[in-house]
């Protein structure tokens, strides 16, 4: 069972907002495919938000943010890998989502060989986006 299921069936949280655009070769967005997976697995429609344009981090959390608003949405666990989860938070927070961390289980980023240049890149976007966020637009 998924985090965000188990999240859900355990009552830590009421409704998930799955996110994520389209990529080219795919027919479905990744939010539609979480959803559909969801509700196969006991989480309820009516409990599901999705929002289907964003491609990066940033908008994930925008959009998302968005969704919550126009549900009077208040605080919002974030589901990610373990490596992700720090940058998640810090965007989050940044763009005043009230978030907890609920790092996933297991990654799919099992080996060292693996990790390693995920590691960096998360660390190199981390980075990035402290240092480019006196110059972006406020969110909200």
């Amino acid at each position: 069972m998924g985090i965000n299921i188990s999240l859900y069936k355990n009552g830590f949280v009421k409704k998930v907002i799955f996110t994520g655009g389209k990529g080219s070769e795919n027919d479905y967005t990744e939010a539609e495919v979480a959803k559909d997976y969801a509700i196969e697995n006991g989480i309820e429609e009516k409990d599901i938000l999705i929002e289907t344009k964003s491609r990066i981090t940033e908008e994930n959390l925008i959009y998302a943010y968005d969704i919550a608003l126009m549900n009077k949405l208040k605080t919002f666990t974030i589901v990610s890998d373990p490596l992700h989860m720090k940058r998640a938070i810090f965007i989050a927070k940044d763009i005043g989502m009230q978030a907890y961390s609920s790092p996933t289980p297991s990654t799919q980023y099992k080996s060292f060989k693996s990790q390693t240049p995920f590691l960096f890149r998360e660390v190199f976007l981390y980075i990035g986006y402290i240092c480019s966020s006196p110059f972006r637009n406020s969110h909200i």
